[in-house]
Parts: C-alpha cells; sequence; structure tokens
C-alpha cells in the first residue's frame, strides 16, 4: 500500500471496519458484547474500547397568552445521563483482510434509568465500539440498545 493511501486511512479511519452485536440489558447483570474488526490496511491497534452512554430527551410545547395573542414555542432539553468508556483489548497489529473478534462484558448500574419513549420524555442507551489507532479511530457508529 502506498504513502497516500497508508495516510487516507489514518485521517478517515478506514483501515478497518469495526461491527458491534449488543442484546438487551437488564441493569445489574451482566451482558456480552461482540466486536467484530475486519482489517482492510494492516495498522498498529492500541486498544479496543467500547464507549456508552445514555442520553434524557423531553421536548413540551409552551404556549404563552398575553395582550390579546397567544404564542407556541417548541422548549427542548438533553441531559447525559450515563457515560463510560471501558478498554476491551490492549495493543496489537492489524493484517490486511483478517478478521479478529472481541468479545466484552458491559454491567450496567440499577441506580441508572431504562429505556423508555414517552410522550414528552425519552431515555435512550447507544453504545460504540472502537481502535484507537494513529488518525481517526475506525468505530462502529453509535448503536442504539434496549435497557430495562
Amino acid at each position: 500500500m502506498g504513502f497516500f493511501s497508508n495516510l487516507k486511512n489514518k485521517v478517515t479511519g478506514g483501515g478497518a471496519t469495526v461491527n458491534i452485536q449488543v442484546p438487551s440489558v437488564v441493569r445489574g447483570q451482566p451482558a456480552q458484547v461482540r466486536i467484530e474488526v475486519t482489517a482492510k490496511a494492516d495498522g498498529k491497534v492500541n486498544a479496543v474500547y467500547l464507549l456508552i452512554n445514555a442520553v434524557e430527551s423531553c421536548e413540551v410545547k409552551d404556549t404563552d397568552h398575553a395582550g390579546g395573542k397567544t404564542t407556541t414555542e417548541t422548549v427542548r432539553g438533553r441531559k447525559t445521563s450515563y457515560e463510560n468508556k471501558l478498554t476491551v483489548a490492549g495493543p496489537f497489529e492489524l493484517k490486511t483482510g483478517q478478521v479478529y473478534n472481541f468479545d466484552a462484558r458491559i454491567e450496567l448500574p440499577t441506580n441508572t434509568n431504562p429505556s423508555f419513549d414517552g410522550k414528552m420524555i425519552e431515555h435512550e442507551w447507544a453504545i460504540q465500539a472502537g481502535l484507537d489507532m494513529a488518525g481517526n479511530d475506525p468505530d462502529s457508529g453509535w448503536i442504539k440498545f434496549e435497557v430495562r
């Protein structure tokens, strides 16, 4: 692979594809997560990691009546209720065309909110697997999952 191809992979994170499989998770109980990495180019990985986050969002219509006029606006709010980063594996070398599988155990605290989608409020959980590499880290993108 040429210099410019290597540079492109570092800038874009294109050195590997990362996929993740996550089951429905019950708070306080361990759950198995599977990470699959397919190498598109040779490279040095410093670590395989998981990012987990939960966000509570609210959307409410606010109507005001003043001076014979009615105005309505939508008020939105977001709050991150949980964030965590877990290291799944340490350094290793990627070899073009090889597939690597990693299993990780996650356990979410019992004092966190489960997933829910109400009329005004929702609480969503998402997980992302990534490779810590030089340049832009290849990752799975954020994947929503259910927490009970």
